[in-house]
């Protein structure tokens, strides 16, 4: 796991540029991706760069930038590929021959090998950029469903390109906040899983599963893998066709192989054990293959509703695994919130990311640069409620919706957007909403669920057929900034995250599931949890889900006054207005969510455009904390 940065000169302004000095910049910005080595090499029209991690082969060997003996080809990249010893048994077998243990030249060689084909062999998660010096090309790539980041933009004569958006804004001059994506987001909270755009004008995100070529003769972008494309209606009705207990254990040999693949490295592995199905089962699985293993746990202090340390500990116990907790609390949330905001390099989505940064930098201050995290099985195996059992119900009632007379749905209209304080006596309002809802992406995601439907067009039941699209849909989307969140919080701790449920073979197989494997009459995630009913007590399975919470509302009450928005990024960038954000404060009181997005987006705006500093940020923040304290409310 590492960072990488490079440029490609592609026209005469190019010439211009010290790019040895530049890339090498961009490189130091995320040093914490690779605080064990890290080099640059300035090849004429291309310089590349990279920060290492060492995870696989600790020697001198697994140096980056990396070339093949002749010097033809260069890489440098950012992730692990699990299967590597396998493909690179065949690569001998095809007379290649190597100087080192990585699977950073395996992936080299199996590009020169088998050219962008190769990628269709690689398990695990990558990002990285290769050269070809006879034809002045770079190649960018990532991974199935953009695990690792990777970004560029063209500056005068040259494109740029770094594992994080920081290091594009350090060296790149005329970017800007692009205001349209801006809104986007305040309404997904999202902006580069299903478009190449991000909230930079000039700075573009290499999407998930997708090649960009770069040279002078210009950009192309293709894709190389499309989720879609892997619904298959023959695997459908083999499924559907076969006895439950035959799917369990094919879903819990694919699981295991994951979790297996995913203990490889040369350094301690541990597991980000929150207490709850995904990565308790993950904890449990891995406990087949290794007892070298410590249980990192967020235990959300003074809080024992939301608090399932309980449960962890109880897990790791069971396991003899070491179990090392860290308390979460109202000060050291917002103590990290401004570093946490930095490292993201976009308005943080979820609060929880500075739990994820605070445990990530716990289990590396234990001597552990691996972990294993559970993200990913909501989204394959029908895990949140309120999303896909709700979309089942409501698609089922459909029917019944359609038949309500006119004047009492404009009644019950009204009484909603009443109640939420929107505009009501604005002309058509009602009618007019979901098309603008739909024009502030430019229809992006309407798109892609309809693409996602026609993939299941074989599945004869409507409501059945609009969930498993609608899962589908997140594999993009939704878990977008999920991976974002994972990536760059324990990047941000020198720590390497890995995601077994991810691994693309068991994704196949949970995309082509019929729904009731999933979405049963009573139990979310079905299928899963009959696996972990094979290696975990029935209590820990069954309780009910809680998803890391935190007491957000505690946490930012503090920071939710016209103060901590003075001047500010909101205020004065964006021109809200100190009475428009007092109305936002108070409009979003019972919205924790908005009201998180608020405050994340000032502070990232304040970072990013504004050029403040994360201790000045951590300073205003102390002095609202102050200020809070003393009008005797308290400060969480």
């Amino acid at each position: 796991m590492c960072g990488l940065a490079g440029l490609i000169r592609v026209a005469d302004g190019g010439a211009a540029i010290d790019a040895e000095a530049v890339v090498r910049r961009m490189c130091d910005l995320q040093a914490y991706r690779g605080p064990d080595d890290s080099g640059v090499t300035d090849l004429g029209r291309v310089c590349l760069g990279s920060r290492r991690l060492s995870i696989i082969d600790l020697s001198p060997a697994g140096h980056m930038p990396m070339s093949d003996a002749g010097g033809r080809w260069w890489i440098a990249y950012n992730g692990e590929v699990y299967n590597f010893a396998t493909i690179r048994e065949e690569l001998l077998g095809l007379g290649h021959s190597f100087r080192s243990h990585t699977d950073t030249e395996v992936i080299l060689h199996a590009w020169m090998q088998w050219g962008r084909d190769c990628l269709q062999r690689f398990v695990g998660m990558f990002a990285f950029a290769i050269h070809d010096r006879t034809t002045d090309e770079v190649t960018l790539v990532r991974d199935r469903y953009g695990k690792k980041p990777l970004y560029y933009a063209r500056d005068g004569g040259a494109v740029f390109f770094s594992s994080e958006i920081k290091g594009l804004m350090a060296v790149c001059s005329g970017l800007d906040l692009d205001e349209r994506s801006l809104l986007e987001w305040f309404l997904y909270r999202n902006v580069d899983a299903l478009a190449a755009r991000t909230l930079v004008k000039g700075i573009e995100a290499v999407m998930a599963g997708h090649v960009v070529t770069i040279s002078p003769r210009g950009i192309e972008s293709r894709a190389w893998y499309s989720a879609p494309e892997q619904v298959l209606e023959s695997e459908y009705q083999r499924f559907a066709a076969a006895r439950p207990a035959e799917i369990v254990d094919e879903v819990d040999q694919l699981l295991n192989d994951a979790v297996r693949l995913r203990l490889i490295a040369d350094v301690p592995v541990g597991t980000l054990l929150s207490g709850g199905l995904d990565s308790s089962l993950v904890t449990s699985i891995a406990g087949r293959y290794t007892q070298k293993l410590t249980a990192f746990h967020v235990s959300v202090a003074g809080y024992p509703k939301l608090d399932e340390r309980r449960y962890a500990e109880q897990l790791a116990r069971q396991h003899g695994f070491p179990f090392v907790p860290f308390e979460l609390t109202g000060e050291n949330f917002r103590q990290v919130l401004p570093y946490v905001t930095w490292l993201e390099d976009l308005p943080l989505t979820h609060p929880n990311s500075c739990a994820y940064y605070q445990i990530s930098r716990v289990a590396r201050e234990h001597g552990v640069p691996v972990v294993l995290s559970g993200e990913g099985a909501d989204e394959l195996f029908g895990g949140y409620q309120w999303n896909y059992r709700r979309r089942q119900r409501l698609a089922r009632l459909q029917p019944l919706l359609e038949r309500i007379p006119e004047a009492v749905y404009s009644l019950l209209g009204l009484l909603v957007y009443s109640h939420a304080r929107m505009p009501i006596a604005t002309h058509g309002f009602r009618n007019t909403l979901p098309a603008t809802v739909t024009m502030i992406d430019r229809n992006l995601r309407q798109n892609w669920l309809e693409r996602c439907k026609a993939a299941f067009a074989f599945v004869s039941g409507d409501s059945e057929r609009e969930v498993l699209a609608a899962m589908l849909a997140d594999l993009s989307d939704f878990l977008s900034p999920l991976l974002r969140r994972l990536d760059r919080t324990s990047m941000g701790a020198s720590v390497e995250a890995r995601i077994p449920f991810l691994d693309h073979r068991l994704a196949h197989l949970a995309i082509n599931l019929p729904l009731r494997y999933k979405v049963a009459a009573r139990v979310d995630k079905w299928i899963l949890k009959q696996v972990a009913l094979r290696y975990m007590p029935r209590s820990l399975v069954m309780r009910r889900k809680a998803g890391f919470p935190i007491p957000v509302s505690d946490y930012i009450a503090p920071l939710c006054t016209a103060d901590f928005f003075a001047g500010g990024f909101c205020e004065a960038r964006l021109g809200l207005g100190r009475i428009g954000i007092q109305q936002t404060i108070h409009s979003w009181r019972h919205s924790k969510d908005n009201l998180f997005g608020f405050v994340a987006l000032e502070i990232w705006g304040r970072v990013y455009f504004l050029g403040q500093s994360v201790d000045e940020i951590g300073q205003l923040i102390a002095d609202c904390e102050r200020r809070k304290r003393a009008s005797g409310s308290g400060a969480g």
